[in-house]
């Protein structure tokens, strides 16, 4: 079976990044909760000020499909424009196999 592995980031102006991380956290567990994620993590880079990591990974295109229409990724990027997110940078990875190493 394939899983897909999304990995990118988004910035943040630095001066915001406080009032963002409690969105980060909602968003983060959330997504967490949804059938089909095997992990989802956003964490702030330490040498660069309001860049965010992202790394998602979903069993399936159908769960992939699921999280992009789910309620809280709506409010997730409703919330953009109030923060000046930009700079969205985002890859998607088909794999064929994985194991913990």
């Amino acid at each position: 079976m394939s899983t897909l592995i999304l990995a990118g980031s988004i910035r943040v102006p630095a001066d915001r990044m406080a009032d963002f991380r409690p969105h980060v956290a909602v968003m983060v567990a959330a997504s967490q909760a949804e059938p089909g994620c095997i992990a989802y993590a956003q964490s702030e880079s330490v040498s660069d000020p309001g860049l965010i990591h992202i790394f998602e990974h979903f069993e399936s295109e159908e769960a992939l499909a699921f999280h992009r229409a789910s309620p809280h990724m709506a409010a997730w990027r409703a919330l953009w424009p109030q923060f000046e997110v930009g700079g969205r940078d985002m890859r998607s990875y088909d794999v064929s196999d994985f194991r913990q190493i």
